[in-house]
């Protein structure tokens, strides 16, 4: 299994021949191998001994970090000329995000390749909760990505849970869907505001901000910590979801949702801004496919993958959700899907307090495992398809996998900049959205 961070060193998306087929998650150990089929709309299952993966879409996973030494996250194709030299950009801190470097391949402003490189922050959290309880491996799954912790505890969570064949109450579902939601708009909005922010777009950005503030207030008005950790686990800080409760946070989530559109609409009338991130990083369809691409970077690209949509969960199967899309595959594109997404978390949010679970005890049966004692539990995180692999010994974990969105979408943004300047590469790395934490672990 995955023990530390780990990230394909080779093509992970294309599934052989097929083009509407990209690989989601492949087991360290060969054993099993998950696809997204982009034109049946579900993900597909192969057991090793049922149909192999392919040896070019077979996973091959190396340590970012190995005796000190840091490795590249993604491959790049050798670019070689006279005049042609590696520019080092960083290693930049980047708060929540962690730290990282960026390997810029040049001859003075066009960027002709762009290496990521992780390992500055490498924690090894997964390889630690070997042999941890389940909720004690939570508490340290959550805080491998803090602006993500609801969708990693979730996803952890839903692993443990159908690796122990346990039914989990209902209300404990919806409970985790509007974390998840509630840090959904949170991150978009921030990425929203720090793209603003790369645009000189100075009271817009200082607006914006403010309202991703009010976001990680009400996280922590709600669920007792603003970052909403310990939010999901029964001894965590205490929850205020009573009838009260939700209808308060109801009417506030509507005053924001109506900042948010007075904003946004701001943004698209300057054209300034959208002229900065119009066909910046651009990916196409194709290349999105073939790489693997997850969350608003393969939905910009015009494929309608959701994993709250192609693989839900309660409540999930219950409520309505948009699925918005776009075709232009640049910045301005991911952006464009990250404010829909807004407007439908809010949406979402709104018919999850309103038709808030009056069977809160009724229990869900768990997904069923793919091997004795071990289980997958996907989720769509704030940047896409967040998976994890989870292994169980009594009830304490033997082993761990895990495949983030961060680590899917990084090739892509190294691929987008490929031909464009340098002054493009703020732009395009924040209409991202990723973050080092998911890759360092």
């Amino acid at each position: 299994m995955i023990e530390s961070s780990e990230l394909p060193a080779r093509r992970p998306g294309t599934g052989g021949t097929h083009p509407e087929l990209a690989l989601a998650y492949a087991a360290d150990d060969g054993s099993f191998a998950v696809y997204n089929d982009y034109s049946a709309g579900r993900a597909v299952f192969r057991p090793r001994s049922e149909t192999p993966p392919p040896p070019e879409v077979a996973a091959t996973w190396r340590r970012t970090r190995d005796g000190g030494q840091v490795r590249p996250v993604a491959p790049a194709d050798p670019v070689e000329g006279y005049g042609l030299f590696t520019f080092p950009y960083g290693p930049i801190s980047m708060g929540v995000p962690e730290s990282g470097r960026f390997d810029v391949r040049t001859y003075g402003e066009r960027i002709l390749a762009l290496v990521p490189v992780a390992g500055y922050k490498s924690r090894r959290i997964l390889a630690s909760v070997c042999g941890q309880t389940v909720p004690d491996a939570a508490l340290r799954i959550e805080r491998l990505a803090g602006n993500f912790s609801a969708a990693h505890a979730t996803a952890f969570l839903s692993a443990a849970e159908s690796a122990a064949g346990a039914s989990v109450p209902r209300g404990e579902l919806w409970v985790r869907a509007l974390a998840q939601e509630l840090q959904r708009v949170y991150n978009h909005v921030h990425v929203i505001a720090r793209v603003a922010e790369a645009a000189s777009q100075n009271v817009g950005t200082a607006q914006t901000q403010a309202l991703a503030e009010e976001m990680l207030r009400v996280q922590g008005s709600v669920f007792g910590h603003r970052w909403l950790f310990g939010a999901l686990l029964p001894a965590g800080p205490r929850r205020r979801l009573d009838a009260g409760d939700r209808r308060d946070l109801s009417n506030v989530l509507r005053r924001h949702a109506a900042t948010f559109d007075r904003l946004w609409e701001l943004f698209l009338g300057s054209r300034t801004f959208v002229d900065r991130i119009q066909s910046t990083g651009t990916v196409t369809p194709s290349l999105a496919k073939e790489w693997g691409a997850v969350g608003p970077t393969l939905r910009a690209c015009g494929v309608p993958w959701d994993d709250r949509l192609r693989v839900p969960t309660s409540p999930y199967t219950d409520l309505f959700l948009d699925l918005p899309q776009e075709s232009g595959g640049d910045a301005l594109a991911r952006l464009l899907v990250r404010a829909h997404e807004v407007r439908a978390s809010f949406l979402l949010i709104e018919q999850l307090l309103d038709r808030w679970t009056t069977t809160p005890e009724a229990l869900e049966a768990p997904a069923p495992p793919v091997a004795p004692s071990r289980a997958l539990g996907r989720v769509e995180s704030p940047s896409g398809d967040l998976v994890y692999d989870v292994t169980l010994s009594g009830d304490r974990v033997a082993s761990i996998g895990m495949r983030s969105a961060s680590q899917a979408n990084f090739p892509l943004f190294a691929r987008g900049l490929r031909d464009g300047v340098f002054t493009d590469f703020h732009f395009a790395w924040e209409s991202f959205g990723l973050v080092f934490s998911e890759v360092d672990g």
